[in-house]
């Protein structure tokens, strides 16, 4: 007869043999491919003239507890190159070779040479030239979306506004501007302040001291009021000119924040119509520009239309 056996000895027999088999699978060596993003430190006052590889590729054999360690575990894996200290290997027209121990060096977390199996690219050739230095603004690429019911009120601040890109003079001649990473914060009903990170799109090539902005600006409950008395004027007209908008004041329907709309009088708007639009009218209908304080929306004018008149004077 078979001896019987209890649950608790089959349960431990079979996490025996589990440790077992992943003893044994972890301490076998294995082979996978690695990416590392590259890095490079160049020496100062030089800039790079061609984009080098975004990242290392490497085969490495090893075991799995090591492998383990190295895609879980281990601080974000870099190929860091400090090219700053290879100046005596720069050619006198401006080419630096970083060879295949320059790059083993920089792999963070560190892998033994000897579990090195294969890497892509073994050599990297850089292009260099002198640095060049260029301010450009910074361009918000942040989207603030107001709780239903709120307005933003005024204007949203970025600061800095505009910071110094290092790197190839043609490369900093030909950008505009330097954009935020793109995000979006929704459902806001007061004061706002978000420190929002840089885009780093021309990594190795292009570098600045700043990383990051600060998005800032104020929400406030939205209501509307009508503005009166506001006056028409016309602008860029010759003294003695016979031409007469009507009516000479209006009336504006506006929306905004509740504290922003409590102080605002006529005074803050400014209607207008160009001379040179009165002299090429037919139709004796103008519609007039109008400036109004930031964070402020018109949702309505009254009358709708302005009338133009031209005084001609008959000669004796």
């Amino acid at each position: 007869m078979l001896p019987r056996i209890s649950l608790v000895q089959l349960l431990w027999c079979v996490a025996l043999a589990i440790g077992l088999w992943g003893y044994v699978s972890m301490t076998t060596p294995a082979t996978i491919y690695m990416r590392f993003p590259l890095v490079i430190d160049l020496p100062e006052e030089r800039a790079l003239e061609v984009q080098p590889p975004s990242e290392i590729s490497i085969k490495v054999r090893t075991s799995g507890w090591q492998l383990l360690y190295l895609q879980y575990f281990s601080s974000e894996p870099e190929c860091h190159v400090d090219a700053s200290k290879m100046t005596g290997r720069i050619s006198g027209n401006g080419e630096l070779l970083i060879n295949k121990m320059d790059i083993l060096q920089g792999i963070r977390p560190s892998i033994s040479l000897e579990k090195v199996v294969e890497l892509n690219p073994e050599t990297i050739s850089l292009s260099t030239g002198m640095l060049f230095r260029g301010t450009v603004p910074v361009e918000s690429k942040v989207s603030i979306i107001p709780r239903d019911g709120f307005d933003i009120v005024g204007t949203i601040s970025v600061k800095p506004d505009s910071i110094v890109l290092r790197g190839n003079s043609k490369i900093v001649n030909s950008i505009s501007s330097w954009a935020t990473q793109k995000l979006e914060f929704k459902d806001l009903a007061g004061p706002f302040s978000y420190i929002v990170p840089l885009k780093d799109s021309l990594k190795n090539l292009i570098t600045s001291a700043v990383k990051e902005v600060t998005i800032s600006g104020d929400i406030q409950q939205s209501a509307e009021i009508s503005v009166s008395d506001i006056k028409v004027e016309i602008i860029g007209a010759p003294d003695g000119h016979q031409h007469k908008i009507e009516p000479a004041l209006i009336t504006l329907h506006v929306r905004g924040g509740v504290k922003k709309l409590s102080t605002l009088t006529s005074q803050d708007f400014k209607v207008f119509v160009d001379y040179s639009s009165l002299i090429n009218d037919s139709i004796g209908h103008i519609k007039p520009s109008i400036s109004i304080p930031a964070g402020i929306h018109i949702i309505g004018m009254e009358p709708k239309k302005l009338i133009h008149r031209s005084i001609i004077k008959l000669l004796d």
